[in-house]
């Protein structure tokens, strides 16, 4: 008795979870943002933002690309530092790939989290990282967060510097974004 209960259960649960666990994201929403923090040698934060995010299900990956083309830090002649650091005429994006299989979904109303290593293109580079990430689900829509800490100098960049103000090599990239599940 206790057994075929068991089983119904376990029936039950797995065709409860199967439609998350087939579901395809599509498209993200306005709403979306990148953001870096860095620090100087001075301890002065350096933060930068964009809402261009795209995200996209590739095979059984899933891809969230930043373009860096429009990141803006508040102040105009450090945007172009750092657009001309980031060298965008050459590498206009940058992007996480994750297998989808490592992501935990969330099933309606609930919220899922963890840490998931991934691969990073940053700088015309491919390197393995880890991210921790927390989605919440209401519907078809998945909202999410994350953020990785990055070392620039093992994407082949060396440490920014201008007029003697050093920007440290560990930097903070988060993303938010809310991607709808078809």
């Amino acid at each position: 008795m206790r057994s075929t209960r068991f089983a119904l259960f376990a029936a039950i649960a797995t065709l409860a979870i199967a439609p998350l666990a087939d579901a395809k994201l599509s498209r993200t929403s306005d709403a979306a943002k990148a953001h870096f923090h860095s620090v100087t040698n001075v301890s002065m934060a350096i933060d930068g933002d964009t809402p261009e995010v795209a995200v996209a299900e590739e095979g059984a990956n899933i891809k969230v690309t930043v373009t860096l083309t429009n990141l803006t830090t508040g102040i105009t002649l450090r945007d172009k530092h750092a657009r001309e650091f980031l060298e965008v005429g050459k590498f206009p994006t940058t992007t996480l790939t994750v297998p989808r299989a490592l992501l935990k979904f969330p099933a309606d109303g609930a919220k899922s989290e963890g840490d998931v290593a991934g691969s990073m293109n940053l700088h015309g580079q491919d390197k393995p990282v880890t991210f921790h990430y927390a989605a919440s689900r209401r519907g078809a829509a998945i909202s999410v967060t994350g953020n990785v800490a990055l070392d620039i100098t093992n994407f082949g960049m060396s440490e920014p510097s201008h007029l003697g103000i050093k920007v440290k090599k560990d930097v903070t990239v988060e993303v938010a974004f809310v991607a709808q599940d078809i």
